[in-house]
């Protein structure tokens, strides 16, 4: 009996292996992918799959599965190879960037008006800007009234003293400088939330759409041909790296923020709201996932898997020991030879006895 089992056993395990040899298991792959696409017309989304069950993986794999830290060390060293990369001294901005993509982008910049509002109205609302202006005028008005104003033209012959320098004015008239600092910073604070005002006009103004396709055009002529190197000479090592361990922790932390949680919920039951009571073929039909193509990226992907699996006899070694389990279980056994019922006795009939 056991020799039947090892014959059966041994002439499966060929027979699965044949399905592999000589680019026969493309066949199958074709086969098989046909099987799946004819099944997913008649099952729906929510027969296989929930949004609980996509939220669940979400939760474990992206918010809460530990980043590996053998990831953040390849993307630094991927990074620096990136900076380092010869192709960067042979392309230049325009190689990699179209024109009519530029052009795109301005002309949609040119139509958002209100947006453009918002952002001049907040750079110049920002405390920073305020003290940026603040110090331009008083550096200004306060050269003007010192050159121009009430030394040259009030004082004769103090001028000169002007130009030999800010110490000579000073020794000369110690109170002077004071007084007219105090003076300026007095009407520059009196005078500053009209001021803001007057630059938001100002900007408003100068940032037209004429105005910004003539700046976008300066732009692109100043940046097109500069090769990628010149940018990335700025960026050193330990620059590229800093960035990552600052993109690292924030996604951390960005992961576990209730408004991630809010936005992939959403974005979940959305497209289960959508295609929940679809059949997935009209899914993979409407992400652009076709037959062919399924067909055609398992091959490529796969052939060098079976091809060495083949040569190194792995493959041979998972189908046997798949199929062992069946044959040398004890129901292989009764099928293959099955008990032989006891031979049923049969009544001896009595003689006649002649009359």
């Amino acid at each position: 009996m056991n020799d039947l089992i090892h014959q059966f056993l041994e002439a499966h395990v060929a027979h699965e292996l044949n399905r592999f040899k000589d680019g026969s298991y493309k066949q199958t792959i074709e086969e098989e992918v046909f099987a799946v696409f004819e099944w997913v017309k008649k099952i729906k989304l929510k027969d296989v799959m929930t949004a609980e069950l996509i939220l669940g993986i979400i939760r474990r794999n992206v918010v809460k599965l530990p980043v590996a830290g053998g990831l953040t060390e390849l993307a630094g060293e991927m990074s620096q190879k990136v900076l380092a990369s010869r192709q960067n001294k042979k392309t230049s901005l325009k190689d990699i960037f179209a024109r009519k993509q530029y052009d795109d982008i301005v002309d949609k910049v040119v139509t958002l008006k209100k947006a453009r509002k918002d952002l001049i109205r907040r750079a110049v609302n920002n405390s920073v800007y305020s003290q940026q202006i603040s110090e331009v005028l008083f550096m200004g008005i306060k050269e003007y009234m010192l050159a121009e104003n009430i030394i040259a033209k009030k004082v004769p012959g103090v001028s000169s003293l002007i130009r030999v320098g800010k110490f000579a004015v000073n020794k000369t008239m110690p109170s002077l400088e004071g007084a007219i600092e105090n003076k300026v910073k007095s009407y520059i604070e009196n005078n500053l939330e009209n001021t803001i005002k007057r630059s938001e006009r100002s900007l408003n103004a100068y940032f037209n759409k004429a105005q910004i396709v003539d700046m976008s055009e300066e732009i692109w002529e100043s940046i097109a041909k500069t090769k990628l190197s010149e940018y990335f000479s700025a960026i050193d090592d330990n620059d590229m790296e800093d960035f990552i361990v600052i993109g690292y922790d924030f996604w951390l932390h960005f992961r576990k923020t209730p408004y991630f949680k809010g936005i992939y919920t959403e974005l979940v039951k959305y497209f289960f709201k959508k295609y929940g009571d679809r059949e997935l073929d009209i899914i993979l039909e409407d992400v652009g996932v076709t037959r062919e193509m399924v067909i055609h990226e398992l091959n490529e992907v796969i052939s060098p898997g079976i091809e060495k699996a083949l040569s190194m006899g792995y493959l041979e070694e998972r189908i046997r020991a798949r199929l062992e389990s069946f044959y040398f279980s004890k129901k292989a056994a009764s099928l293959i030879s099955p008990k032989k019922a006891p031979p049923r006795k049969t009544r001896k009939s009595k003689k006649l006895k002649p009359e």
